[in-house]
């Protein structure tokens, strides 16, 4: 049976609510703090690592090389929520599968095998041919300026046509929370807990994603402003959906 140790805030609660979703998989260890993780799950002996980085664009590069080398895993399958694109070419191929999330636990159970699976059936290839390395391509040139945008310009792809608030509600669920809704099983078809949970989920990332966006300029800063009290506008509406169904469905959080 495959050996999984899990790191990532939504996954104990994941497993409390869904515990036959990985019923072919040993779970060896599951939990949030990424130095329990480096201290304990070396000794359990991973096949599989799933990682959870809601920023992934704040992880150092080294990071997940380095629970792969020390826990002697073979694989590493990494969930996020949004990365830029540079970030994730600098992950290896070869070890590590980058998936947008967030995933459910069937989910993750198909790409742990899918993983395993890789292992079976890619030929044996030469020690000289393993290490070789296709050089990285040359760097792009610089963008050419960009003129300022112009906030409420006639024309403008960018002229805000909602008000939104200033100042944002902060987010009324936690990861942990999302993460029972995401495996929670309804008594009916309907899977409207589930997928609101993964929206919920998104918009609250993506927050904190155009937040860390670049700036070349104060337009730049202010298209970015906008998008953050949007997203979390967005993101505080589809709460109140999410309440009034979690109300509905009488689901215990």
């Amino acid at each position: 049976m495959v050996k999984l140790a899990l790191l990532g805030e939504s996954f104990p609660s994941q497993l409390r609510e869904n515990p036959q979703a990985l019923r072919d998989v040993q779970v060896v260890w599951s939990g949030t703090s990424i130095e329990a993780f480096r201290n304990e799950v070396p000794a359990m002996r991973p096949d599989v690592l799933a990682l959870d980085f809601l920023e992934l664009n704040a992880v150092q590069t080294d990071v997940v090389p380095a629970l792969l080398e020390n826990s002697r895993a073979k694989h590493a399958i990494v969930t996020y929520r949004f990365a830029r694109r540079g970030v994730l070419q600098q992950y290896p191929a070869g070890k590590v599968r980058l998936l947008q999330g967030p995933i459910s636990l069937s989910l993750l159970r198909a790409h742990v095998h899918l993983a395993v699976l890789d292992d079976v059936l890619k030929p044996q290839m030469a020690p000289a041919l393993e290490i070789s390395r296709t050089p990285p391509p040359p760097p792009a040139p610089p963008p050419a300026p960009v003129s300022p945008i112009q906030m409420n310009a006639p024309g403008s792809a960018t002229m805000a046509t909602v008000t939104v608030s200033a100042k944002p509600k902060p987010p009324r669920y936690t990861q942990e929370q999302l993460g029972t809704l995401l495996e929670y099983a309804s008594s009916v078809k309907c899977e409207c807990p589930n997928h609101l949970s993964q929206i919920v989920s998104s918009l609250q990332a993506f927050e904190e994603y155009s937040k860390q966006c670049e700036n070349r300029n104060d337009a730049d800063r202010e298209v970015h402003g906008l998008l953050y009290r949007y997203t979390a506008s967005a993101r505080a509406v589809m709460e109140e959906a999410l309440d009034a169904l979690v109300k509905h469905e009488n689901i215990p959080l």
